[in-house]
């Protein structure tokens, strides 16, 4: 299954600009890869894993921001549709590097 994390952070002041920047930087590091600007996505395969990432985003997520997770089924996310323009870079995906703080 793949976790969805689509999130609105505010980046009005410079105190903002870097919770957002900081916030980003660790959903990599918990292996997710960015879809877009404020969408990541990542495999998971156990529950427990799942649930242990949700609470690490849930604790990390500055005060003022709000996220929405989805959990795709694998025949949903295998079935996506990837459109690239002429000059886009297609990306690389990472493992996963887990580290809970």
């Amino acid at each position: 299954m793949m976790l969805l994390v689509c999130f609105d952070l505010p980046r009005e002041t410079k105190k903002e600009r870097r919770q957002a920047a900081k916030y980003r930087k660790r959903l990599v590091e918990l292996g997710f890869s960015m879809k877009q600007f404020s969408l990541y996505e990542r495999e998971v395969k156990q529950q427990a894993t799942r649930e242990r990432v949700i609470e690490v985003l849930k604790e990390e997520l500055p005060d003022t921001g709000a996220i929405t997770l989805y959990l795709l089924p694998d025949d949903v996310n295998d079935n996506q549709i990837t459109i690239l323009g002429d000059k886009a870079v297609n990306k690389t995906f990472r493992q996963p590097r887990l580290r809970f703080f």
